[in-house]
């Protein structure tokens, strides 16, 4: 008998808020129109709709799709992806530099392998730090190098100051977006 009165309790419920005009409409900016997953934003949930709820001071000063909070939750939908491209590059240490022994030259160039990721060209600075034993930056070195879509090459970049080309004992290298 207890479960009839809580099962009718629970109906009623769900039908006099159905009535009211009861709205469990996810967050967002207060008059986005349901955009979930906005950030920064305060407000949101269900509740009792009504024509004469206030939106809480807020006042749509951008030109946007969305529109004020005027009680209709029109979203557009998601924006369509354009053909721009970002151009990510990675750039791999093949060899570090090397301190000169007996007859042997220093070699105070890393030789870098740079991977275009992009479906462009681009034009890419491929930056690399000389560290020693304990990861600290000896020097640093750069060089610019052009890749066309999806190519690989391999470049040398010289330290700036040579001479410290002993206390290098490590090399890590990135390739930057020039453009």
């Amino acid at each position: 008998m207890v479960r009839r009165r809580l099962k009718l309790a629970a109906v009623l419920v769900v039908v006099v808020l159905a009535l009211t005009g009861f709205s469990s409409s996810s967050g967002g900016k207060g008059g986005k129109g349901g955009k979930s997953g906005s950030k920064g934003s305060s407000g949101g949930g269900g509740g009792c709709s009504s024509s004469k709820k206030s939106n809480s001071g807020y006042r749509d000063y951008d030109d946007d799709d969305y529109g004020s909070s005027s009680g209709s939750d029109s979203y557009t939908g998601d924006p369509t992806p354009t053909a721009t491209d970002s151009g990510p590059a990675e750039a791999y240490v093949v060899d570090c530099v090397k301190k000169g022994r007996g007859s042997r030259r220093a070699d105070t160039a890393a030789t870098v392998k740079v991977v275009s990721g992009s479906t462009v060209a681009h034009l890419y600075e491929v930056d690399v730090v000389f560290l020693d034993a304990v990861g600290e930056v000896v020097d640093r070195g750069y060089t610019k190098v052009s890749l066309d879509a999806g190519e690989t090459e391999t470049v040398k970049v010289r330290m700036q100051s040579p001479k410290k080309v002993s206390r290098v004992k490590k090399c890590e290298a990135d390739a930057l977006l020039d453009d």
